[in-house]
């Protein structure tokens, strides 16, 4: 006799993402696993007399989203900064004003801090410098950062107390922008921007309030799993265990450790600890070393084979070279972790796997999958040769959607035909999972599946169509590979009899909306361990 079910979900789409990608109605739940996967009229053998009965009414019923590469620790806390994002700040002069605003509510000599411009969409198409940001706030340390996190902009009294000057050298892989007379104007790139970063940190209260708003964000989103790529900051990680340890924290982690200049010291400990990739449980574990090696493809930082269109001499940053990342590489392979390693341009990529090449065959190892984050601009070759050796890149597709006309304005469309070329990467057999790098764009997976689906961005460009996917690929992506990544796709990212019950239930059946209409798509339910931590419809 079967055993009788917590909850019972019957008359929807079920998307398995099994094996055989089956469509099936309904699901039975019993404390936090499935029990039962099948028609309505199987399921119904599991209803008993506390059953709970959920009629989905046609509607799709997913396992939950996993988001395999964003800033979950980070995305909270920033949204008490100044909001910079185009439609709320459409020009350097709103700017000004919101400083001033702010000014006017924050003591003197204090932080005011902003995030989310994009300078190929501001009126003025540039950068703000130093001085619109003294003018806006002459007596508040000003700090401004563009929507990638890999480039900022601070005014006078900041640049002064980090010493900065016209007789300040360049850091290693960073940049200090100058005005034709050499006085910095400000704009700070890649490594020369981190000490500022780090002065600016959130404090571990604002973390705590933080981490609670993501939870609360990414759960609206049918999001159940992340990987938080920051890996830099010990307080995010003992806010996660904060919040795992008093349950409020439902949105499974797992957690990176930063291990590349200038801030090595974290993964060295953990490496020293003894601890190792997947060391943790079900709701907290511990993931790959993280690789800073080059910039960001919006900012047009990304470390490329070719020079950025209209800058001859500009090949974007590294923020280290090949022997220097050969060494860190090797370093994490070799102790038995994951590593991961940022790389967008082509260039970057293609120094990165030569470093993961050299590490398997000076020390060769099964199942190590390690990754390359974000993994932007691919030819054939590269394509191969990642496939080869069994690395896993974690696309930044979603970049596209709410970037593309920046992207658009530093590459050109025709250079980025083959820029996160999912379909390309899935018809050669390598598990290719979606992110959102969240906060730098909005996490909404729906968003990124209309994307892969589509490839038309938010500003209507369509890039790349070949690159297309059906739907299911798209799902695919953000949940079972997303899985496969942390080592877990036996337990979560399917719906299969055994594994965990993280399921979303969306508005509407994904498979019968039109392609352009699946970014309108809402949630209406999201299911953590069993359990509902976020219901927006209760018509069931």
């Amino acid at each position: 006799m079967n055993s009788k079910a917590d909850i019972v979900f019957l008359n929807g789409t079920v998307i398995t993402i099994n094996e055989q990608d089956q469509i099936c109605q309904a699901v039975a739940i019993k404390k936090n696993r499935i029990i039962g996967v099948g028609s309505s009229t199987e399921m119904r053998s599991f209803i008993g007399s506390k059953t709970q009965i959920f009629d989905l009414k046609g509607r799709s019923l997913l396992p939950g989203f996993n988001d395999a590469h964003c800033h979950a620790g980070n995305y909270g806390p920033v949204k008490s900064n100044i909001m910079c994002q185009p439609e709320k700040v459409p020009s350097i002069q709103v700017l000004k004003e919101e400083i001033k605003k702010r000014a006017q509510k924050i003591p003197k000599g204090e932080w005011i801090l902003g995030r989310g411009y994009d300078h190929t969409q501001l009126k003025e198409k540039r950068h703000p410098n130093r001085w619109d940001l003294d003018e806006a706030a002459p007596q508040h340390k000003v700090f401004i950062l563009r929507t990638c996190g890999h480039l900022g902009v601070i005014n006078s009294l900041a640049l002064k107390e980090f010493g900065i000057s016209k007789e300040t050298a360049d850091p290693p892989g960073g940049k200090i922008e100058r005005n034709s007379e050499g006085e910095p104007t400000g704009l700070l790139y890649e490594q020369a921007l981190v000490p500022i970063r780090m002065r600016t940190q959130p404090n571990y209260n604002d973390l705590i309030k933080g981490l609670k708003i993501m939870n609360d964000d990414f759960l609206s989103y049918g999001i159940t799993s992340v990987t938080d790529a920051s890996g830099r900051n010990p307080d995010e990680i003992r806010a996660f265990q904060e919040g795992i340890n008093e349950g409020w924290l439902k949105v499974r982690i797992c957690f990176q450790v930063r291990i590349s200049p200038p801030i090595i010291d974290l993964g060295n400990h953990y490496i020293e600890s003894g601890l190792l990739t997947g060391f943790g449980n079900e709701r907290l574990r511990l993931g790959a070393l993280k690789l800073m090696l080059d910039g960001a493809g919006s900012g047009g930082s990304a470390a490329m084979r070719e020079a950025y269109p209209g800058r001859p001499k500009d090949f974007g940053i590294l923020h280290m070279g090949q022997e220097e990342l050969d060494n860190l590489v090797l370093k994490g392979h070799k102790a038995g972790y994951q590593v991961g390693v940022h790389a967008i341009g082509d260039r970057a990529i293609e120094m990165t796997i030569e470093s993961f090449e050299k590490a398997l065959n000076k020390f060769p190892r099964d199942n190590c999958r390690h990754r390359i984050e974000h993994c932007g601009f691919l030819d054939k070759i590269l394509i191969s040769k990642i496939r080869k050796i069994k690395l896993l890149p974690i696309l930044g597709l979603p970049f596209l959607y709410e970037l593309g006309g920046s992207y658009i304005s530093v590459y050109g469309l025709e250079r980025l035909q083959n820029v996160y070329p999912l379909n390309s990467l899935m018809k050669e057999g390598i598990i290719s999972p979606l992110s959102s790098d969240a906060p730098v764009i909005d996490p909404n997976p729906l968003k990124g599946i209309y994307f892969a689906v589509t490839r038309r961005s938010l500003s209507g460009d369509i890039i790349g169509p070949q690159e297309a996917v059906s739907v299911l690929d798209a799902i695919r992506a953000y949940t079972l590979y997303g899985a496969y990544s942390t080592f877990e796709e036996n337990v979560k990212g399917s719906i299969k009899i055994g594994k965990y019950a993280d399921l979303i239930i969306l508005s509407d059946d994904i498979l019968k909306t039109p392609p352009q209409e699946i970014r309108h798509l809402g949630i209406d339910l999201t299911m953590v361990n069993g359990e509902i931590v976020y219901l927006k419809n209760s018509n069931f």
